[in-house]
């Protein structure tokens, strides 16, 4: 008996002594821990020149005129006004003598006819505002205009090389379903002749979208 308990002690104490070379650490003992470095998170900025912004209050109250030069730079509040004119602009021009940049308020070019013609055919109008102010103006809608196309189609006129000068009834109908209407349309002008309106009288409704200019 005493045989058998010698040998189960033997045989624990082997399996709890640590292996060759491996040193046990006390059971009191905590793993080390990295120290996480404090983080400097403030900031100077380097040493140098402060700009200080320009103070143009003394401009608030100046009456602003063409021809005005302003040698530098210019105050804000003089391109707020030639914005708000909208018929002046801050051109750059000849520096000075000694040699600093200057700036006048000049007039917007006047546009060419050109131009002019080209902003003009971009004015449109909704399909519904066109019938609207025909029908107020002459008592008729769109099909009473088709139907006015029908009949000048029947006694078109023939033009100088012995053509039928005939509007395109399918392609009117399809502009007529358009959701905008532009001045410049060749079918506009076609149809403001049939209802004897002149192109003053058309530019003039498409411009103000009132339709006593039609009457």
């Amino acid at each position: 008996m005493e045989e058998n308990l010698n040998e189960i002690n033997e045989t624990i104490v082997e399996e709890t002594t640590p292996a060759e070379g491996i040193q046990e650490q006390p059971a009191d003992t905590q793993p080390d821990t990295a120290e996480i470095p404090d983080i400097d998170t403030s900031f100077e900025p380097d040493e140098g020149e402060v700009i200080v912004p320009v103070d143009w209050s003394e401009w608030n109250e100046h009456e602003f005129t063409e021809g005005e030069i302003f040698t530098g730079e210019y105050p804000p509040q003089a391109a707020i006004w030639c914005n708000g004119s909208g018929a002046y602009y801050l051109k750059e021009i000849d520096p000075d003598e000694e040699g600093n940049v200057r700036y006048q308020i000049t007039k917007n070019p006047e546009p060419t006819e050109e131009e002019i013609a080209q902003r003009n055919a971009m004015l449109n109008l909704t399909a519904a505002d066109v019938e609207r102010g025909i029908y107020k103006a002459k008592g008729m809608d769109f099909d009473d205009i088709i139907a006015l196309v029908e009949q000048y189609n029947e006694a078109a006129p023939l033009d100088a090389e012995g053509n039928s000068a005939t509007i395109d009834i399918k392609a009117l109908k399809i502009e007529l379903k358009a959701n905008n209407f532009y001045y410049g349309n060749p079918y506009v002008k076609q149809v403001g002749q049939l209802l004897g309106l002149t192109d003053e009288q058309m530019l003039e409704f498409f411009k103000t979208g009132d339709y006593t200019k039609l009457m």
